[in-house]
């Protein structure tokens, strides 16, 4: 899916920021290098090596990955050096030399995309990779504002968005469809790309489903690959987690 949508990833994301000031806190706060699953096109990846951590970049998408490498290119090589980028499914990866990690992070809604079987598969593989002292950070959606989605299937508009250096507008689109009792969110993507003289649209579709969880099952999970739940937030404020909370944001240990 992200293949597909590489392109414009950065450009709906730009606003993306909240997350930021919290994970380079918890990075501080770890001894040894960083392991983030689903790195994308270094949206944290990026912050995290300029902050001085030691940072492996872990993503399915080649595309995705080759806009992180283009990006890493660009900065000093003191923060190219702390980097180093991995192709791999987080279900099933095996890094060279087996290296552990003080902190591993599954950033923004990255686990939505994992059905059950997937998250215990990662999950497990994560334990192994920590060190003794290491812990685990999760970001989610509030799970409970996942299942308040209009079950009407309708197009929304998500974004009208200009491509700085093609000058393209950008028309996003957005579909959901939810299964209350799979806990799954069907969700249909549409770019609309114009050139700025006009001309014809072309189109772009992809799509992808989330897999909401709530607190108790996360936590059983957790227990299943064998984690310890230290914390519960529903915001990068560190507020206590409840039904109304923007985020569900999880850190655990290993048991």
């Amino acid at each position: 899916m992200y293949d597909q949508i590489a392109r414009f990833y950065d450009l709906t994301h730009a606003s993306l920021t909240a997350d930021l000031p919290f994970v380079l806190q918890l990075a501080s706060e770890s001894d040894g290098p960083i392991l983030e699953l689903g790195c994308g096109s270094g949206r944290l990846l990026l912050p995290l090596a300029k902050a001085g951590n030691t940072v492996t970049g872990l993503d399915v998408s080649p595309v995705m990955l080759d806009r992180a490498r283009e990006r890493v290119g660009q900065e000093a090589t003191a923060v190219q050096q702390r980097i180093t980028l991995f192709q791999a499914d987080m279900t099933h990866f095996a890094l060279p030399g087996s290296p552990t990690f003080g902190l591993v992070v599954i950033p923004y809604n990255t686990l939505l995309h994992l059905d059950i079987a997937q998250a215990l598969a990662t999950l497990r593989h994560v334990r192994g990779c920590l060190a003794e002292n290491g812990r685990l950070f999760i970001d989610l959606a509030n799970p409970v504002d996942i299942a308040n989605t209009p079950e009407d299937a309708l197009l929304s508009l998500e974004n009208v968005l200009t491509d700085p250096e093609t000058g393209e507008l950008i028309v996003h689109l957005a579909s959901n469809q939810l299964d209350t009792a799979e806990q799954t969110l069907q969700i249909t993507w549409i770019y609309d790309v114009s050139a700025p003289d006009g001309g014809p649209v072309y189109r772009t579709v992809a799509h992808g489903t989330y897999h909401y969880r709530y607190p108790h099952q996360l936590e059983l999970l957790l227990q299943e690959a064998g984690f310890k739940l230290l914390s519960l937030w529903g915001d990068y404020d560190q507020s206590p987690y409840d039904e109304e909370s923007d985020r569900l944001l999880i850190l655990a240990e290993k048991k």
